[in-house]
């Protein structure tokens, strides 16, 4: 880690640059920097959450996740007293939402109107009716969730941030809903381009509808087909693998895989654009430190970045699938595993 330092403000815009006044004036001590010994829980965790209270001194960030991941790993966490190898591989796989498991009963307060709906959206409320919250790639709840997320947010803020909407980072937008599913509404949720003053009933009834409406748009009328993984997909691309013939003759890409999770799962798969996956777990590890060479290991690609090499992308599908690699640490367990030996000879 780096020093955090001290200053005026938050250093997030630019600032006169003709005095001193926001200049940085050292760094916050060691001693009062964010930690934790031997906490009561008798583990440390973090996914990304903020990890100081409201009376920590010094500012650290403001782009903290919502605590969706963090709390999941710690219900899971608290689930037995004693975890084994096999509890941590489902950990890092769980696909499990909190954010869902939040939202959901008020998208299903939608069933007070059902009157109003045509039969893909009822179709739609039964479907999540029933839903256990896994984003799951084979389950169809899951892409009408992130449609009537994202439905949702636009409606909450659009209004009253117009064009600037679309440049307001993510986790700005996800800190407000939060905030309102755990506190209630406020002024926001009004649609102000309306004579009306909507409720946040309102407003979920509406982003329902305009979800269920974009993806039909999009994906056609059959919600069967509306599986979470045909929508959500991961490729991972080579910076020069966009070039076909490229692609063509190395094999630069990997292949396309079908994804479940989403940013808000442990197990988290960001996605951008068209829903691609853009983001997700660098690298997997399992360390069992009563027995190093049965901790476990996976990442992304795989051990080698030369295309020609037979472990080229040779992870990817375990990865995606949620499988380990066993990962060895004595020096006689990897010299029986090693399929190669390099050796450096000076000249």
């Amino acid at each position: 880690g780096g020093g955090i330092p001290v200053r005026k403000g938050y250093g997030s815009m630019i600032r006169p640059g003709q005095t001193d006044e926001f200049d940085w004036k050292g760094y916050v001590a060691p001693a009062q920097l964010p930690y934790s010994f031997n906490p009561e829980t008798g583990y440390v965790s973090s996914a990304n959450n903020r990890t100081v209270s409201d009376e920590y001194p010094y500012y650290i960030s403001f782009r903290f996740y919502v605590p969706y991941r963090i709390d999941r790993i710690r219900e899971m966490i608290g689930e037995k007293e004693k975890h084994d190898v096999d509890d941590f591989r489902r950990m890092l796989t769980d696909q499990h939402s909190a954010y869902a498991r939040l939202l959901t009963p008020f998208i299903l307060g939608v069933r007070d109107r059902k009157s109003e709906l045509n039969a893909v959206e009822n179709q739609i409320l039964d479907i999540m009716t029933d839903w256990d919250y896994d984003m799951n790639a084979d389950q169809v709840s899951p892409t009408v969730f992130e449609f009537f997320s994202a439905s949702f947010a636009e409606n909450l803020l659009g209004d009253e941030l117009g064009e600037l909407y679309d440049q307001l980072p993510g986790s700005i937008k996800d800190y407000y809903i939060y905030r309102i599913l755990k506190n209630g509404p406020d002024e926001w949720v009004d649609d102000i381009r309306t004579p009306e003053t909507e409720t946040l009933d309102d407003i979920i009834f509406r982003s329902f509808r305009d979800a269920a409406g974009n993806i039909s748009e999009s994906y056609g009328d059959n919600v069967s087909e509306w599986k979470w993984g045909e929508i959500h997909r991961i490729t991972l691309e080579h910076p020069i693998g966009s070039i076909r013939i490229m692609d063509r003759i190395f094999g630069l890409n990997s292949e396309t895989y079908a994804a479940g999770g989403s940013d808000h799962t442990v197990c988290p798969y960001t996605y951008g654009e068209g829903f691609r996956v853009t983001n997700g777990a660098s690298e997997r590890h399992i360390y069992n430190l009563a027995d190093w060479d049965e901790s476990w290991t996976v990442i992304p690609t795989g051990a080698s970045g030369i295309p020609a090499s037979e472990f080229y992308l040779s992870q990817t599908k375990t990865y995606v699938e949620g499988g380990f690699y066993r990962d060895l640490f004595s020096e006689d367990a990897v010299r029986k595993a090693a399929k190669y030996v390099l050796k450096l000879k000076p000249s």
